[in-house]
């Protein structure tokens, strides 16, 4: 599946109207930011039966690093992927190839750099021709310049480099400019511009990747895998610069199979291989690294609330996404390649519009967008760890035919959710500064991964994006444990943190239930919680204030702040950590009522405690309501509900103002 969808991206490729100077940037590493080093040193070699040879010796890049891509796209390089890069590996377009260090240190050993040359002369298509005499010949002539000449350029320091033969007996060079051509620098030999001729090179390019597929297995006359069409000439999938099949893992090959018969499994046509190298390059251009950040956030234990503060951001393996969205029906050629375009670019936020769909906001992706989706498209991210290079991947999930507008209305809610929601319920918490939170409700990873567990993660992200039904139940269960963790610890900033986030979530789901999946949900919004505290102030409550567990617990946390506030400005002791939790232990809905809200009226008359008449009145309604709960068994079973809701009534009422403690009013 994975193998057609990549041969369609190429499709659209091949068939768009990009340049011949973009498709040899995207068919090769010259615009790669691990290529750039190579460029600072040029070895250029100019050869000429006639005129004999000489060397030219210059740099594209400048003192910031940055390499003038212009020139250096007529000097096109591709870096090995895996085996031993000092050794020439695969088959070579033009001859033009990297350096490193050893290459370069070796220019004074004249034996070393004429095998060095040969090896890669005798792989390069424009030389195939060539008898070995007078490939060795030509490699022997190049090599004494580079020993002579190129040994005047090698300093100490650690050098990368390009070696450029121009060889005036190819066609691939001219000296005179056309539409096709890329002027490479004056030659010496001749004091004409050089140009190379840019058509040949993609030409090349191709028909270099097409025989490195055969090394695994070709055929003639046969059946296609993708068209199930006859070919005249089919070959493997292998491809030397994407190794997600590759020849060293054993295990999609039959123990049956030779080792150039990988045909037996799948096999590609030319049309088919080139698209499916035009598609793999575009992948490896738009595969984006996860933030460190992002991933802590993804990946640490959620289950005990000191694990996640003493991981590093650097303890995980790097992860990569890769995006690509796709029509449903193939005629959309144009319209899929601009989509394209658009994703290979990095955009900022200021240059992001609200009509874009933002793959940082729901795959952690940064910078990378698509513009104006339509539902005649379906986008996909793979996600995957490990080095492409050496083909160790591991793929860690595959999010496909996501519909474009379920992923726009997620991000909606979550920018929603970022935006006043957020403040809203920072407000009701007291708190001025949300930072901490940034990463854990920026991105729907780590949004559905705190709530839910690194361990459910992509599952739960799935059913997010496929529009499925999610559930509360395990979100307030974890939460609810955190919670007592952090109570017994009297971490009061972090119990803080555990609700905002549990807020902003449940916030989250109503949306979800109700925008995207049309499902009235039930779970009361943070305005909803503020006005029913503002009931309990003002003795306004009705016994539909306490006709759920939830709202039974939100106020039995309202009751017990406020009591605890005039029994501490009398004892100086704190009321729920002395009297109800009782020495650190767990606390529990039953130690809420029996230690707690039971106690309250004897000890305010045993301390003479001056409360506000709202105090008496609550509890009343709450005795009762939390006797019901009892009687029908909820105590115990809907206690994460309750514990969360306590802990939310208790933190959220309102500070006291100087003084009040002595106010009998209280």
């Amino acid at each position: 599946m994975l193998l057609k969808q990549i041969i369609q991206i190429g499709r659209s490729i091949v068939s768009s109207p990009m340049s011949l100077e973009e498709r040899i940037q995207l068919l090769t590493d010259v615009s790669n930011e691990q290529a750039k080093n190579f460029y600072n040193h040029i070895f250029m070699v100019e050869t000429d039966e006639k005129k004999g040879t000489a060397l030219h010796f210059f740099s594209l890049q400048s003192g910031d690093g940055k390499v003038d891509l212009t020139k250096a796209t007529a000097l096109p390089i591709t870096l090995p992927a895996g085996g031993n890069p000092l050794h020439a590996q695969g088959i070579y377009p033009i001859p033009c190839y990297p350096l490193y260090e050893r290459h370069i240190n070796e220019f004074n050993d004249l034996q070393k750099t004429e095998k060095m040359v040969y090896d890669r002369l005798m792989r390069t298509i424009p030389f195939y021709h060539l008898p070995e005499d007078q490939l060795k010949e030509k490699a022997a002539n190049i090599a004494k310049v580079l020993n002579a000449e190129g040994t005047a350029y090698v300093t100490d320091e650690k050098q990368l480099g390009v070696l450029m033969i121009i060889d005036h007996s190819l066609n691939l060079f001219c000296d005179k400019p056309n539409d096709n051509c890329l002027e490479i620098r004056q030659s010496l030999l001749t004091h004409q511009p050089i140009y190379i001729q840019t058509n040949k090179i993609v030409t090349n390019i191709i028909e270099g990747r097409f025989q490195e597929a055969k090394e695994l297995g070709e055929e003639a006359d046969a059946v296609s895998t993708i068209s199930n069409q006859q070919s005249a000439e089919v070959v493997s999938a292998y491809n030397k610069g994407w190794l997600f099949l590759s020849p060293t893992w054993e295990m999609p090959k039959s123990i049956y199979w030779e080792k150039n018969e990988w045909t037996k499994g799948i096999k590609l046509n030319r049309e088919e291989y080139e698209a499916f190298f035009y598609g793999t390059q575009f992948l490896k251009k738009v595969q984006t690294p996860l933030h460190a950040g992002l991933l802590k956030e993804m990946f640490a234990p959620i289950s005990n609330a000191e694990a996640k503060k003493y991981m590093n951001a650097t303890s995980f393996e790097p992860i990569y996404a890769i995006p690509f969205i796709l029509p449903i029906i193939n005629d959309y050629r144009q319209e899929t390649y601009r989509h394209f375009r658009v994703l290979s670019q990095k955009y900022d936020d200021e240059n992001i519009s609200h009509s874009d769909l933002q793959l940082k906001i729901i795959g952690g992706l940064e910078k990378r967008i698509v513009s104006n989706p339509g539902d005649e498209y379906r986008l996909t991210i793979l996600y995957y760890s490990g080095e492409l290079a050496r083909g160790n991947i591991h793929v860690r999930a595959i999010i496909e035919d996501v519909v474009p507008s379920v992923a726009m209305n997620v991000q909606k809610i979550i920018r929603k959710l970022n935006g006043r929601e957020l403040a809203l319920i920072a407000d009701a918490f007291s708190v001025s500064n949300t930072n901490s939170l940034s990463f854990k409700l920026n991105y729907l990873p780590s949004l559905l991964s705190n709530a839910y567990g690194p361990g459910y993660l992509w599952i739960s992200l799935q059913a997010v994006l496929h529009r499925e039904p999610i559930q509360l139940d395990r979100v307030t269960k974890q939460t609810a444990r955190r919670l007592n963790e952090l109570a017994n610890k009297e971490d009061h900033w972090n119990l803080v943190n555990e609700l905002l986030f549990y807020h902003a979530f449940r916030y989250f789901y109503k949306s979800y239930c109700e925008t995207i999946l049309q499902q009235k949900e039930g779970s009361l919004a943070m305005t909803e919680w503020k006005g029913l505290l503002e009931r309990y102030i003002n003795e306004q409550l009705t016994d539909a204030d306490l006709d759920t567990t939830e709202k039974v617990g939100f106020l039995s946390g309202c009751l017990l702040s406020q009591f605890e506030r005039s029994y501490y400005a009398r004892t100086k002791k704190e009321f729920v950590k002395t009297r109800v939790m009782r020495f650190g232990s767990k606390l529990t809905p039953e130690m809420i009522w029996k230690n707690g809200l039971l106690r309250a009226m004897e000890l305010k008359q045993q301390w003479d405690l001056g409360i506000k008449d709202n105090f008496q009145k609550a509890l009343a309604l709450v005795l009762m309501a939390v006797n019901d709960l009892e009687q029908k068994h909820l105590l115990k079973k809907e206690k994460d509900k309750f514990m969360t809701m306590f802990w939310s009534g208790y933190l959220m009422m309102p500070s006291l103002k100087k003084g009040d403690e002595q106010d009998d009013n209280l």
